[in-house]
């Protein structure tokens, strides 16, 4: 075998060395682009809320007032979840979000009233007799009461599913989501008024009788009583509904303040598409009963939005302390009272709200 030449070993040599600095060229390259596996954002939130957008007015039961009764907008408490999921390396989001909000109110009334007579009937009586007043004295005493209770309440249950895409646009890498919201809207009422009405009659008669006073005659007494009671009752029920669903459009971000804080955003609008119901029930023990169903299809316009002031506590945990706010167009149904017809009713559900954030990898 002839030996190898001065000139072909360094070639061999050089050709090694490339290759071995290209292979850990690519190996660290690949090193630097590792793509970031799944992740799994989840969270929780609760708030107390207040309810805007104008009282709800329905036909009155007697002392309630008449001839509407207004329920002013309540507040309430509100808790919401939700979901996000990025698979790996993907710029994607699967969002899924839950909120349901509840307000409630009772009240209770009673009265009573109470009232008493007396009458004398006075026939003709002997002359000797006339000081004495014969004849029926007679006492009525009526005693009435009443009762009346009432409640209301309304809800809202607002869930969401969404897409989203990371835009990579500055800092805060805001993320534009598209997808479905479905909404369920509902404002109730009812009364029951109950009452009860007693009359008791009593009754002392005076009068002479020639056998008494040992067969003489003499004045003798005889009392009677009677009584007599009636009930009666009241109810009525009221109940305003939207259930709707239809797209929506909406944008979140964060933005970095300083070390661990931010400032988290969102915003989103969304078409809904429903049914708008008004239902009405009235019956009386005295007299026949009244019911009466209003059902139309509509769309109805729905903005919401949230700002907060973020702290994350290690990577994967973060807590927000904001405000938000959730607005529906012409949702619910009411009385007017000025024309005795229907009005739309807008609402709004908003307030201050606690948010705990935390991600993990599955």
């Amino acid at each position: 075998m002839p030996p190898v030449q001065p000139s072909l070993r360094n070639s061999l040599l050089t050709g090694a060395s490339a290759l071995a600095l290209s292979v850990s060229s690519s190996g660290a390259h690949a090193q630097a682009t590792q793509i970031p596996p799944g992740t799994w954002t989840v969270w929780g939130e609760a708030l107390p809320f207040w309810t805007g957008g104008g009282g709800f007015n329905i036909p009155s039961l007697p002392g309630l007032g008449a001839p509407y009764t207004s329920f002013a907008p309540k507040s309430g408490f509100e808790f919401a979840v939700g979901a996000d999921y990025r698979p790996q390396g993907q710029p994607w989001h699967y969002i899924f979000d839950f909120r349901y909000g509840r307000t409630g109110t009772a009240t209770s009334s009673s009265s009573s009233a109470s009232s008493s007579s007396s009458t004398t009937f006075t026939p003709g009586v002997p002359p000797f007799f006339s000081s004495i007043p014969l004849g029926t004295t007679t006492n009525t005493a009526t005693s009435a009461s009443s009762a009346t209770q009432a409640s209301q309440w309304e809800s809202h249950l607002v869930a969401d599913l969404m897409i989203g895409r990371d835009l990579g646009v500055g800092a805060n890498r805001p993320e534009l989501q598209f997808g479905l919201r479905v909404a369920d809207l509902r404002a109730a009422a009812q009364a029951l008024q109950t009452g009860q009405s007693t009359t008791n009659i009593n009754a002392l008669t005076t009068f002479y009788a020639p056998s008494l006073n040992n067969g003489n005659g003499g004045i003798g007494t005889r009392t009677s009583s009677q009584s007599s009671s009636s009930s009666s009752s009241s109810f009525a029920s009221w109940n305003s509904r939207f259930f709707g669903a239809g797209p929506r459009v909406a944008v979140a971000g964060a933005i970095p303040i300083q070390g661990s804080w931010s400032f988290d955003y969102s915003g989103g609008v969304a078409a809904l598409i429903g049914d708008r119901s008004f239902n009405i029930a009235m019956w009386n023990s005295a007299g026949p009963g009244f019911a009466a169903n209003y059902n139309s299809t509509v769309f109805v316009f729905n903005a919401d939005g949230l700002a907060a002031l973020s702290y994350t506590f290690r990577p994967n945990l973060k807590v927000s302390v904001g405000i938000r706010a959730d607005f529906y167009n012409a949702a619910l149904k009411t009385y007017d009272i000025n024309t005795g017809g229907l009005a739309s009713l807008d609402r709004v559900y908003w307030g201050p709200f606690v948010r705990l954030t935390g991600s993990f990898h599955p």
